[in-house]
């Protein structure tokens, strides 16, 4: 397939007016098109191609049509220029600091909750409303058919819940996901990666597909198929972000609490933070070195209940660690006082501070008992919205 070429004098589109004050029929307007976002702050791409700089706190996010809420990649912290295609509505860059972007299952309760009666309401401010999903897990599979001829393993089609305008409990479902293992040229195995939520009926068949890429695809492959059972009925097995509110001071200080006709049903958020100060408590010294680091460890979306859910499994989200710098006194002291962030990262929950020597030589170590504390919190940022060729 041809593709269009450039070369020198053709460059990138000029900048243009995102939204301009006059909309009919308007010509562009030059601007440009760095736009500043503060911690809660989100906005639409408009319709067309984009590449778009997130900046170094911002997140790419889209509109789930199964749950109506905003979901971003698990590798969102790590930001970069993307090519983004936009239909003007359903994708937008936000700056989430502060802020929930979904939560987790804790405890699924007592099997007695009801979706009409079920509710989850915020202690901790910021304005955030929550949805429960109740019952529609996937649980145990059978390979009814085990297939034959495949040469590398087959992919998984689960097919999707219905979404909110379709579904029974009127709130959508999460869409379930698994992985094939084959042994001999037939599928030995399935394991599930995400349960899935608010599914109907008692079962569910997913064909196990032969790769695109498989060698034997040209011979032929019997397709298998494997069966999922649906349980979890009257149990918490998802939790919806339905508005993120206003961001909060301190994104640690939120708690969910579920009200209904169950009990025992326990959810948590999943807050998106940074650190902004890192505070040595206590002196120490470092010997064999020249510096004292300070970098960090964790971070990740709280696991939850569900062992082969997304959260469990650490593939919810990829937290971007802390780097930061302490200053080192007379004799390799390090006293208390509080570090130079360079990059406070991107989280998913609070992380935990490490102290680290720099420009070590063998035998480096670090004596004493000082302490890291880290303060989680937000930042503004700035994003670019670049036209794309």
């Amino acid at each position: 397939m041809s593709q269009p070429l450039s070369g020198p004098g053709l460059g990138l589109p000029v900048a243009q007016s995102l939204y301009p004050a006059i909309l009919n029929n308007s010509p562009y307007s030059t601007s440009a098109n760095e736009i500043g976002l503060g911690a809660g702050d989100q906005l639409p791409i408009p319709a067309g191609t984009w590449m778009v700089d997130t900046g170094a706190y911002g997140v790419l996010q889209y509109r789930d049509p199964l749950t109506a809420t905003w979901r971003n990649a698990p590798d969102a912290g790590w930001g970069g220029f993307r090519y983004v295609k936009s239909d003007g509505f359903n994708v937008r860059v936000a700056n989430m600091l502060g802020c929930p972007i979904g939560g987790v299952v804790v405890a699924p309760g007592n099997g007695s909750y009801v979706q009409a009666s079920t509710t989850i309401s915020v202690t901790g401010g910021g304005g955030s409303t929550w949805s429960p999903i109740i019952g529609g897990q996937l649980g145990g599979n059978t390979v009814v058919n085990v297939g034959a001829g495949y040469g590398v393993a087959p992919i998984v089609l689960i097919q999707a819940p219905a979404g909110p305008q379709t579904n029974a409990n009127g709130v959508g479902g999460i869409q379930a996901a698994a992985y094939a293992s084959i042994q001999n040229g037939t599928v030995n195995g399935v394991s599930m990666t995400n349960p899935g939520a608010g599914y109907a009926g008692t079962a569910i068949t997913a064909l196990l597909l032969p790769n695109p890429t498989d060698p034997n695809i040209s011979t032929g492959i019997t397709t298998g198929s494997v069966t999922f059972s649906v349980i979890a009925a009257g149990s918490i097995t998802g939790v919806l972000c339905t508005n993120p509110g206003a961001p909060l001071s301190n994104p640690n200080n939120i708690t969910l609490t579920v009200a209904g006709a169950g009990a025992s049903g326990t959810v948590s958020p999943i807050m998106m933070q940074t650190v902004i100060t890192a505070s040595l408590v206590g002196t120490s010294t470092i010997v064999g070195a020249t510096g004292a680091a300070i970098a960090s460890q964790g971070g990740a979306p709280p696991q939850g209940t569900f062992t082969n859910s997304k959260p469990y499994l650490y593939l919810a989200g990829r937290p971007r660690p802390v780097q930061g710098a302490l200053t080192v006194g007379a004799v390799g002291t390090v006293a208390a006082q509080v570090g130079t962030i360079y990059d406070g990262g991107l989280f998913y929950s609070l992380p935990t501070p490490i102290l680290q020597t720099l420009n070590t030589t063998a035998g480096s170590s670090i004596i004493g008992s000082s302490t890291i504390v880290f303060t989680a919190g937000s930042r503004p940022d700035i994003v670019v919205l670049q036209p794309a060729p």
